[in-house]
């Protein structure tokens, strides 16, 4: 469901989370974080970019297990910078193909 529709019909309550950065790439800690988030039954959740896109390549992951493990609506965040536009593409692709229909850009 896109945001535009659920800002339409009540006030809402979100949350929004960052890739974890750190020198191996694990990003598990993420899902403790949005296993505790959604509790609270929150009407989305957003992935942000890390700072100049340096995690960008697990905001495709992350949004997906929001939507489809978690079944709370997810909002993709893209930063452009240092991005082709067929990079931009590719991950507009993988959105699409993971249930995504929320991006921020």
């Amino acid at each position: 469901m896109k945001i535009s529709e659920i800002l339409k019909n009540k006030a809402t309550i979100s949350f929004e989370v960052f890739p974890p950065k750190n020198k191996t790439g694990d990003i598990s800690s993420i899902y403790y974080t949005i296993d505790e988030l959604a509790k609270l039954q929150p009407d989305f959740i957003s992935v942000t970019y890390g700072a100049g896109g340096s995690t960008k390549g697990k905001t495709v992951e992350i949004a997906s297990k929001i939507k489809n493990d978690y079944h709370i609506e997810a909002v993709a965040h893209l930063t452009c910078i240092s991005s082709t536009s067929q990079e931009v593409l590719d991950i507009c692709q993988q959105l699409k193909e993971h249930n995504i229909e929320n991006i921020y850009h």
